[in-house]
């Protein structure tokens, strides 16, 4: 049960990795059939269901990140969950690594909501978008505290030092 969350702690900080340099990041993919599944081909991460809202998964012996993912985002019910890692940087990736190249890193995809979280690096810095799953355009909200907004997230990956590396959170020993 412990693994199920801990994957789950990944899909979403890999999802909801920003930067407070959004304006910079690099752009979404151009609409066209090519661009709408860029990470086809990419090996998965992650995969499995989202808990339900009012899960305590502190008392299941996991940490206040996951339980801090759990209450931002399950009203949205986002259900089944993937993430594909580009091949690129997967092995940094399943190290642990905490620098990563120039370019996309990963996207989860949440089918349900037809929606894809990417996160790129560029200089070190690792930028978000929020894409649909049809098209591949930007749907990046620009509220604050929207959890949309890729200025959203950066909080809990800033905080949680321990749990995310290069800004890409959760456990890769699954």
């Amino acid at each position: 049960m412990k693994r199920v969350f801990l994957s789950i702690a990944l899909v979403l900080a890999v999802a909801f990795t920003v930067s407070a340099c959004s304006k910079a990041a690099p752009p979404a993919a151009k609409k066209g059939i090519a661009a709408v599944e860029f990470w086809k081909d990419w090996p998965v991460g992650t995969k499995g269901q989202f808990p339900p809202c009012g899960t305590n998964v502190i008392a299941l012996g996991l940490d206040q990140n996951l339980q801090d993912t759990v209450d931002a985002y399950c009203s949205l019910d986002p259900g089944h969950y993937e993430t594909h890692i580009n091949p690129a940087v997967k092995s940094i990736y399943d190290a642990k690594g905490s620098e990563y190249p120039d370019g996309m890193t990963a996207i989860l995809l949440l089918p349900k909501l037809g929606v894809g979280f990417t996160t790129a690096h560029k200089e070190g810095k690792p930028y978000m978008d929020v894409i649909t799953l049809a098209d591949s355009v930007s749907i990046a909200n620009t509220e604050p505290g929207n959890g949309l907004n890729p200025q959203f997230c950066m909080h809990c990956h800033t905080t949680y030092l321990e749990d995310c590396k290069g800004y890409i959170c959760g456990n890769r020993n699954d």
